[in-house]
């Protein structure tokens, strides 16, 4: 069965100043650019055929530097790409928290920031694009945290409150088997999550 690996980029400089980029492009810091150097060890064996990754800087960078010298093609998709904060970009949480927004409500599956997206509407763009790159190859995804939140809920059919599981550290790898024609299949059921929800 195929295998689908997610990878979080480096710490960027959003991370390490405790701020959320969302489409922003915030680079690597230097501990971020050895984080993903180092995670090359994390890469699974056999390697996977083939790798995408987001087009923002941090993701794109952690990738380049993940595959270097593996021979494993990469392609770039703004598909992959975090989720879109809206006005809730390039804010701390304290400034979040002093805006009335809340780690609950940052954090909920139909939620929306003010011209954002909520994770549902991330999990809907990043399922509609794997069903239509559906391999029996092993694959590697390098993106971002939030986007990595949404999809493994879909993956692991979690409970919509229980998006907390999965809080992924910078360059940890995370593994799922994913059957063929999946993709799909997840996509047609959140079409009908999407037309039920209220944003919260």
């Amino acid at each position: 069965m195929p295998i689908w690996t997610f990878v979080r980029h480096g710490e960027s400089v959003a991370n390490r100043e405790g701020w959320l980029a969302g489409h922003f492009d915030s680079p690597l810091t230097e501990r971020g650019e050895a984080q993903a150097i180092a995670a090359r060890e994390a890469l699974p064996l056999p390697r996977p055929a083939r790798a995408f990754c987001s087009d923002l800087a941090r993701a794109h960078r952690t990738a380049r530097l993940l595959l270097e010298g593996e021979g494993i093609p990469l392609v770039v998709a703004p598909s992959l790409r975090e989720r879109a904060l809206g006005a809730w970009q390039r804010r701390s949480v304290a400034e979040l928290a002093a805006m009335g927004v809340d780690r609950e409500r940052m954090g909920s599956w139909r939620g929306r920031p003010p011209g954002g997206e909520s994770l549902l509407d991330v999990a809907l763009r990043f399922v509609g694009w794997a069903a239509t790159v559906d391999s029996a190859e092993d694959t590697l995804v390098v993106a971002h945290g939030a986007l990595m939140r949404a999809v493994l809920a879909v993956v692991d059919r979690l409970p919509r409150d229980r998006l907390d599981l999965h809080r992924p550290r910078n360059c940890q790898a995370i593994p799922r088997e994913v059957p063929r024609g999946a993709w799909a299949g997840w996509l047609k059921e959140l079409r009908v999550e999407a037309m039920h929800a209220r944003p919260s």
